[in-house]
């Protein structure tokens, strides 16, 4: 998903895997609840314990997608790209970005001393979906 306000372009997770996650995420979220009813109509320890380990499989989950699907995201800021991972993020200054190509998980930034920086954020480019934003991220940068 592409977003643009005042000199920042933004492009996240694609639009079709956060729609999944939301599914998920609902089915995830009424199974809780029903283990909840459940134990309130049957009081019972077996009724309780379940549904506390659906609770915490749910928030480990969560949390997980919160990391894997909402956090990732590449920034174009002026002269400077922020791609924000999962669990780090690289500031890289817009020249010295060579060449963006496909790889494994994402994107790779080639980078003009000959490091590379992969972007989780554009990850169906290698997923087969190609709907263009790797290109759109390609002529956004110049190249």
């Amino acid at each position: 998903m592409r977003e643009q306000g005042g000199d920042v372009v933004v492009w996240r997770v694609h639009p079709r895997l956060m729609l999944w996650a939301g599914v998920f995420g609902t089915l995830a979220v009424l199974g809780v609840v029903s283990a909840w009813l459940a134990w309130l109509f049957d009081r019972s320890g077996e009724r309780a314990v379940h549904a506390g380990v659906v609770t915490a499989l749910v928030a480990v989950i969560s949390l997980v997608g919160r990391l894997l699907l909402f956090r990732p995201r590449v920034e174009l800021r002026g002269e400077t790209v922020v791609i924000v991972n999962p669990l780090a993020t690289h500031r890289l200054r817009r020249e010295d970005i060579v060449a963006v190509t496909d790889g494994m998980h994402g994107a790779v930034f080639h980078h003009r001393d000959g490091f590379k920086t992969q972007a989780v954020a554009l990850g169906e480019a290698s997923a087969g979906i190609r709907d263009g934003r790797l290109a759109e991220v390609r002529s956004s940068l110049g190249l």
